[in-house]
């Protein structure tokens, strides 16, 4: 053989090669382009399933939490549950869970201007204390409906 091709010829053993087919074999049906797509009710079946056992006055304090700790939580993310939320109810329940929403929402923005204006220590400690519970009641490992919060910082 010539010495040059010895030199581009593969060194490996046969189950070296068995083990890195295998690894392709692996990283091909891992790969995003091949996994189906999910459905476009699926976010919204999700949610459903989630707050079966609550009410729309309950997911809607969850909801404007999560949107009121976005506003003043250090690092604080909605995760896709949140935008979900909004889709699940209509009629007299959506007008119930809106209603909620806003309110618990409405107190949110109000602990925000706290800060600006009034005694910043006070309000600082709300602060601090209100994210706190949220992460706990709605963060990834929540209490209260877990997953609608992430990447809040202590």
């Amino acid at each position: 053989m010539n010495p040059d091709r010895a030199m581009l010829a593969p060194r490996h053993s046969a189950g070296h090669s068995a083990g890195l087919i295998l690894g392709f074999v692996a990283a091909l049906v891992a790969w995003p382009c091949f996994a189906a797509a999910p459905s476009e009710t699926e976010p919204t079946d999700a949610a459903r399933s989630a707050v079966a056992q609550m009410t729309p006055q309950d997911v809607g304090s969850r909801y404007g939490q999560a949107l009121g700790a976005i506003e003043i939580c250090p690092g604080a993310q909605t995760t896709v549950k949140v935008p979900a939320l909004n889709t699940i109810y209509t009629g007299a329940e959506m007008q119930a869970f809106q209603a909620q929403a806003s309110r618990i929402f409405n107190a949110w923005i109000k602990l925000k201007q706290c800060a600006t204006v009034d005694d910043p220590s006070e309000c600082r400690v709300v602060i601090e204390e209100s994210c706190a519970a949220a992460t706990i009641e709605i963060g990834p490992s929540g209490t209260v409906f877990p997953g609608l919060l992430d990447g809040v910082r202590r």
